[in-house]
Order: structure tokens, then sequence, then C-alpha cells
């Protein structure tokens, strides 16, 4: 068996203890956070679908699209047997696409009737 170290010299502090290693001499580094996998994966097209409902105030062509996309997501989102997440979102993504035609539709309506009552 081999001998311990000698002690350090009188004044010296020495290095700072280790939390882990108590002989280390060097703080222990904190671990990175870890998240297990889980299986599952929120759906592209849900995503895709929220962020262009999201955009429904740029006329009629994202409420369509965030439409597709949602219901696209929805049929993907069954079909996965439980790996795909993100309903919400695809639903969230149909219901703003619907607000957002519904806006513009409503727009477009009064914009005719204010020019036909001129």
């Amino acid at each position: 068996m081999s001998q311990p170290p000698p002690p350090p010299p009188a004044g010296w502090g020495g290095p700072p203890p280790c939390t882990i290693y108590p002989g280390a001499g060097y703080p222990a580094a904190a671990a990175p956070a870890y998240r297990p996998a889980t299986g599952t994966r929120t759906s592209g097209l849900a995503i895709a679908s929220l962020v262009t409902g999201l955009f429904f105030w740029c006329w009629v062509i994202p409420g369509i699209v965030s439409i597709v996309l949602g219901h696209l997501a929805l049929e993907s989102i069954e079909n996965s047997g439980g790996t795909k997440t993100g309903r919400g979102m695809a639903i969230a993504g149909i219901v703003l696409g619907w607000v957002g035609i519904g806006i513009v539709g409503l727009l477009v309506l009064g914009w005719f009737v204010s020019v036909l009552t001129i």
C-alpha cells in the first residue's frame, strides 16, 4: 500500500473542498439537466397550423393554410398511436384560421356595404 501525501505547509489554505469526492480538492461541476426520452414528440403539422393561424390578419391565405394543416395534424396525431402530441395546437390553429377568415369576410362585406351606400 502507498502512503498518503504529506500535509500542506502551514498557512496554506489549500484548494476548495470537493462536494462529491472529498479528497479531490476541486469543487464538483454541476450536472447537466437530463430529460428522459418519453417516446412522444409534438407534431410539426400542429406547430405549423398554430403559427400560420397566428397570422390570420394577413388576409385569407394563412387562415386556409392553418385550417388544412390543422386537420392534417389531427389525422396524423390520431393515427400515430400515441407517439405524437399537439392536438391542442392543431385545434387552436384551426380555430384561429376560421376566426381570420371570418374577420376578413366581415371586412370585405363592410367594404361592399360602404361602397354601395355612397
